[in-house]
C-alpha cells in the first residue's frame, strides 16, 4: 500500500511539475519522477529514524499499535517494492484464538513476509537478542512486543516462553517461532528445539504447522526481471487438546515430521544439533 501512495504521488507531482515549467522538456519527466520517488522514501527512513528515538527501550507490557502498525506497513512497501509475491494456502485453517506458528526455516525474508502478509492477526515473534540491537529496528521490535531470547541461556529462555505464553493470554497475540533455531542453508530441515511447544502447552495453544517455499530464492531475483514468488501453507492446525497430549519431544518429532514429508525429505533428525546463528 505504501508503495503504491508514493508511485501515486511521485507521477501526481512529475505532472504538476510538468504542466508549470512550460516548454519544460520531456526527457525530464523520468528523472523528476525517480527524484520524487526517492524523496518520498527518504523522508520515509527519516520518519522511522525520528520516531525510534521515542520509543521504549524496554518491552511493554503490552503490543504498541504503532509500532506494529508500522511494521506491517514498513515490511508491505518493502516485499512492494522487491517484487516478492506471496501465496497463501489454507489461511482460512488458522485458528480463531491465539496459537504459536511453527515453521521451516530457509531465509532471513521468512519473518518478514509472514508479517506483512498476515494482516488480520496480531503476530509476534520470539527472536535473538542481537536483531533487538539494530539500530531503529530494535526499538520498534521491543514496542511491538517482539521477545528477545537468550539460547545460551536455559533458565532465562524459559523465563521468555513463560513471558509469551501470558502476552498470548492476556492480549491475544499469535507468537511464531522457527524450531531450528536458526535457518537451514540447504533446506534441509535442522533438528528441531523444542522451545516452540512448551510454548503452547503453557498457553494451552494451538500450533500451526505451516510450510514455507520460495524465499531462499529472493536475493537471487531482486535484480532480475522476473518476480520473486514465495508460498506459505498451513498444512496443519493441532488444536489445545491434542498439544496437551503429547510432550514436547512429540510434538516436535511429530511437526518436523509432517515438514519434512511435505517438503519430500527424511523425518530423520541429524546427529549433530544446529548452532544458532539465525
Amino acid at each position: 500500500m505504501l508503495n503504491v501512495i508514493f508511485l501515486i504521488l511521485s507521477t501526481v507531482g512529475c505532472g504538476a511539475t510538468y504542466l508549470f515549467f512550460d516548454g519544460l522538456s520531456p526527457w525530464w519527466i523520468l528523472p523528476i519522477w525517480l527524484g520524487l520517488y526517492v524523496g518520498l522514501t527518504l523522508l520515509w527512513v527519516f520518519f522511522l529514524v525520528v520516531s525510534s528515538l521515542f520509543l521504549p527501550r524496554k518491552t511493554p507490557e503490552k503490543p504498541i499499535p504503532f509500532c506494529s502498525g508500522t511494521i506491517r506497513f514498513g515490511l508491505d512497501w518493502l516485499l512492494s517494492l522487491l517484487g516478492i509475491r506471496v501465496r497463501w494456502i489454507g489461511q482460512e485453517k488458522l485458528p480463531d484464538e491465539p496459537c504459536v506458528i511453527v515453521s521451516n526455516h530457509i531465509s532471513g525474508f521468512d519473518p518478514m513476509i509472514l508479517l506483512g502478509t498476515m494482516r488480520s492477526r496480531k503476530l509476534v515473534y520470539i527472536s535473538k537478542e542481537s536483531n533487538f540491537r539494530i539500530p531503529v529496528v530494535g526499538p520498534f521490535l521491543r514496542g511491538a512486543c517482539f521477545l528477545s531470547i537468550d539460547r545460551e541461556n536455559a533458565l532465562r529462555a524459559m523465563r521468555t516462553l513463560g513471558t509469551a505464553g501470558d502476552k498470548m493470554k492476556q492480549y491475544g497475540v499469535d507468537v511464531g517461532i522457527y524450531p531450528e533455531g536458526t535457518r537451514s542453508r540447504t533446506g534441509k530441515l535442522l533438528r528441531f528445539k523444542k522451545g516452540a511447544f512448551v510454548l503452547a502447552q503453557r498457553a494451552n495453544a494451538p500450533i500451526v504447522i505451516l510450510v514455507t517455499r520460495g524465499t531462499e530464492n529472493i536475493t537471487k531475483k531482486i535484480l532480475s526481471p522476473r518476480l520473486a514468488r514465495t508460498e506459505l501453507e498451513v498444512l496443519e492446525v493441532m488444536d489445545a487438546d491434542t498439544v496437551q497430549s503429547m510432550t514436547a519431544d512429540e510434538l516436535a518429532s511429530y511437526t518436523r515430521a509432517v515438514l519434512a514429508r511435505e517438503l519430500g525429505q527424511t523425518a530423520d533428525e541429524p546427529k549433530e544439533p544446529s548452532h544458532a546463528e539465525d
